[in-house]
C-alpha cells in the first residue's frame, strides 16, 4: 500500500516533469510564429526604403540631366554652323530622354511604394494580431514553468518522506520496475490486476492476500500486486 501511495507521487512529478519539459517547446514554436511575421514585416520595410533611395536616384539623375538640358540650350547663341546647330540638337534630344526615362523611373517608384504602403499597413495588423495570440500564452506558459518547478521541488520532497518508510528490498524493486514508466504496482481489483486488467490466477490472488511480505507480481505485465480489502475481494 505505501508503493501504491508512493506510485500516486511518481505519477504526479511525472506529468509535472513532462509538464516542464514540454512547455518550453511550445513557448519556443510561437516566438518562432512572432519573430516570422516580424521578419516578413521588415523585409517590406526594408523594400520600401530601398524604394525611397531609388526614387531619389532618379530624382537627382533627372536634376543632372535638366541642368544639362539648360547649358546645351543656352549654347544656342554660340552656334556659328549647321553641323553644330545639328550636333546640339542631338544633345539636347537625348537630354530630354534621360529625362523622359527617369521620370517614369520615379513614377514607377512612386506607384510601387504606395502599393507598398498599403502592404505594410495590412501586415502590421496581421503582426499585431499573431503576437497578441501567442504572446499571452507565451507570457502564460512562462509563469506556469516558474510555478512547476517549485511543485516539482515540492513532489520530490514528498517522495524523499514516502521512501524513508518503505523496505530498501523492496523499494529497489520498485524502483527498477519504475523505469518502466507504467504502472507498476496494481490493486487486485474483482480477481484482475488493477494495472492491465487480466485475470489472476486463483492461487496468486491467495498468495497476495495472505503472504504479503512476499512481492507477488502480475505474470502478464510485470506489476506488483496488492490486496486492498475495499477493491480486491
Amino acid at each position: 500500500m505505501q508503493l501504491l501511495a508512493l506510485q500516486e507521487v511518481d505519477k504526479e512529478l511525472q506529468g509535472l516533469e513532462e509538464a516542464r519539459d514540454k512547455f518550453p517547446a511550445e513557448i519556443d514554436e510561437r516566438q518562432s510564429q512572432i519573430d516570422k511575421a516580424r521578419s516578413a514585416l521588415q523585409e517590406q520595410i526594408d523594400l520600401l526604403e530601398n524604394l525611397g533611395r531609388e526614387q531619389r536616384h532618379y530624382e537627382r539623375l533627372i536634376e543632372d540631366a535638366k541642368a544639362d538640358l539648360k547649358k546645351h540650350e543656352e549654347r544656342f547663341s554660340a552656334v556659328t554652323t549647321n553641323k553644330e546647330y545639328d550636333a546640339l540638337q542631338i544633345e539636347i534630344a537625348a537630354c530630354k530622354t534621360r529625362i523622359s526615362e527617369y521620370e517614369n523611373e520615379v513614377l514607377e517608384t512612386i506607384e510601387a511604394s504606395e502599393r507598398l504602403r498599403q502592404e505594410i499597413e495590412g501586415r502590421k495588423q496581421d503582426v499585431g494580431q499573431i503576437e497578441e495570440q501567442h504572446q499571452a500564452r507565451i507570457e502564460e506558459l512562462q509563469q506556469r514553468l516558474a510555478t512547476l518547478q517549485k511543485e516539482v521541488e515540492g513532489v520530490e520532497t514528498r517522495r524523499q518522506e514516502f521512501t524513508q518508510n518503505i523496505d530498501a528490498r523492496l523499494l529497489q524493486r520498485y524502483q527498477r520496475s519504475r523505469k518502466n514508466r507504467g504502472t507498476r504496482v496494481a490493486r487486485i481489483m474483482k480477481g484482475a490486476c488493477g494495472g492491465c486488467f487480466r485475470q489472476l490466477p486463483a492461487q496468486l490472488r491467495n498468495n497476495v492476500k495472505y503472504t504479503p511480505i512476499e512481492v507477488h507480481v502480475c505474470e502478464n505485465c510485470g506489476a506488483i500486486l496488492v490486496w486492498d480489502d475495499q477493491t480486491s475481494s
